[in-house]
């Protein structure tokens, strides 16, 4: 066999020829050390943390393809092949950034801002023309008052049949305390207000709650945040009959919190949400879990009290809604295992998910415990992670 052209025939090659001196042993080397940057950075603690870190690394997977392309050159094993593969995705990831530069560098004015309890932030914003979405879409955004070049994923809050947008931010992170801090009344003047920049939308993974008959709707955290917009688009299309393409019959909401006060805003939410439930084709549940110790004399005596305040006014002593409240954690499986007695005609029920992984991992469980019985109908799990 004749040796490659750039090999003399008394040449003994060795292990760094290959690796230093070769197209496809630098182009490996660079690979490596770009994954390897890319790996680090995508560590949870940092992308909380130093958010811009991450995304700026993250920007290198333009120098990832490029140097994909450029390792099998050297035709060391033969023709290369995987451009074959790339051209595709390529084409479509490139015609949906030119897309999204429609609306990136469109700047749109702020008409409302509000700082709400539990460290979050309500921001209404103009909606640009023409600007389609599905409810438990999110976006990624941008202030121009500071670091106009650095967007953060948000979910959005408004219902898709609402003419403007609005997000709810919890402050995590240096960006959102930035915001926060931004919009402080005793920072802020109505002079300095500035504009947000907008990318997307983007599927979440709970968007498909409309092709289901009967669903069952999981928020905890601040995963609740779809389900503001989820919510109200349930009850406005079954209400108004304005929506053909929503299936749901019967909605099961779970809420899981601390406690009532951790997420005030969502509260008011809910409340609008009862008052436009012409159809009642929505049943809240409200999961309080601060109580450490079940069956404690506080716990007891609030249990008692709340219960019979509900039979009486058939409304929540805490919240004014309608919602059952429970103290404690809820028992998924018990609660899918009604569900399945309560609608056994139907053949499947979507269970959407939001929030720690902790929870979404508990839910997708007891889905795959009752699913294991056999029995219709069978569970099907949509999570989202925050």
């Amino acid at each position: 066999m004749d040796a490659p052209p750039y090999l003399a025939s008394d040449f003994k090659s060795t292990i760094t020829f290959w690796v230093f001196q070769t197209v496809t042993g630098i182009t490996g080397v660079c690979l490596f050390i770009v994954m390897c940057i890319i790996f680090i950075f995508a560590h949870p603690k940092i992308r909380q943390k130093a958010y811009s870190y991450f995304w700026t690394t993250h920007s290198l997977y333009i120098l990832l393809y490029v140097l994909c392309l450029l390792h099998g050159q050297a035709k060391l094993t033969g023709s290369p092949r995987f451009w074959m593969f790339f051209i595709g995705p390529a084409i479509i990831f490139t015609l949906d950034k030119v897309v999204s530069l429609q609306t990136k560098y469109m700047e749109l004015d702020i008409q409302d801002t509000e700082l709400l309890p539990s460290d979050v932030t309500r921001v209404k914003f103009t909606r640009p023309p023409n600007f389609k979405y599905l409810s438990g879409q999110w976006v990624r955004l941008s202030c121009t008052g500071f670091r106009a070049s650095e967007y953060h994923s948000l979910t959005l809050t408004s219902a898709p049949h609402e003419n403007y947008l609005s997000v709810h931010v919890k402050a995590q992170g240096p960006w959102t305390w930035k915001l926060r801090n931004y919009f402080d009344p005793s920072n802020f003047h109505d002079s300095m207000l500035p504009k947000v920049r907008l990318e997307g939308p983007f599927g979440g993974g709970n968007q498909d709650w409309y092709k289901f008959e009967i669903a069952v709707m999981v928020g905890g955290g601040i995963g609740v945040t779809p389900y503001a917009s989820i919510l109200n688009d349930l009850v406005f299309g079954t209400s108004t009959n304005r929506y053909s393409g929503v299936a749901c019959k019967k909605v099961y909401f779970m809420w899981i919190c601390p406690s009532h006060r951790h997420f005030e805003w969502f509260i008011d939410v809910l409340r609008d949400v009862e008052r436009k439930d012409v159809t009642n084709v929505l049943e809240i549940h409200i999961f309080i879990t601060q109580f450490f110790h079940k069956f404690d004399l506080r716990t007891t005596m609030l249990y008692i009290c709340e219960n019979h305040f509900q039979r009486v006014s058939n409304r929540s002593m805490f919240t004014g809604l309608k919602a059952i409240n429970h103290f404690g954690r809820p028992d998924m499986s018990a609660f899918l295992k009604f569900v399945q007695q309560q609608h056994s005609y139907v053949s499947k029920v979507g269970v959407f998910s939001c929030g720690p992984s902790a929870l979404t991992k508990s839910v997708s469980s007891a889905c795959e415990t009752v699913n294991n019985s056999r029995k219709l109908p069978y569970f099907i799990h949509h999570y989202e992670n925050f």
